[in-house]
């Protein structure tokens, strides 16, 4: 992959089918962590010794709904919905559409790169 952009094209839509929990996933396509690995890994591949621009507001979409992704399949299975789940399966509703809209994320939400100190930004 040459830039960014391309990065995010190709990863984008295969996001967006995990977000949308689609049941037409190949029978060979990795688990929800899996495709986070290898997301993280090939980002810290590409990015390695390349000077990168400042991500985009809708970088920044893709990266917060990848981390609320992790964070929700990582989170215990309860027999009722936990109010911390609620809320997070709220979140990643509004930041799928966002995603797939090309959409800017809101204030009120922060993701940074992976790597990337939040404190410099």
């Amino acid at each position: 992959m040459e830039d960014a952009n391309e990065f995010f094209d190709h990863y984008r839509p295969i996001l967006l089918s995990y977000l949308d929990a689609e049941k037409s996933r190949s029978a060979g396509q990795p688990g929800p962590l899996e495709f986070i690995d290898e997301v993280l890994n090939s980002w810290s591949e590409f990015a390695e010794g390349r000077e990168l621009r400042e991500p985009s507001p809708q970088e920044r979409t893709f990266w917060f709904a990848l981390y609320q992704l992790e964070e929700l399949v990582e989170y215990p299975a309860l027999e009722h919905l936990d109010p911390y789940e609620g809320i997070l399966m709220q979140n990643l509703a509004e930041v799928r559409e966002l995603l797939r809209d090309g959409g800017i994320l809101p204030d009120e939400f922060f993701a940074s790169r992976p790597g990337e100190d939040p404190g410099a930004l």
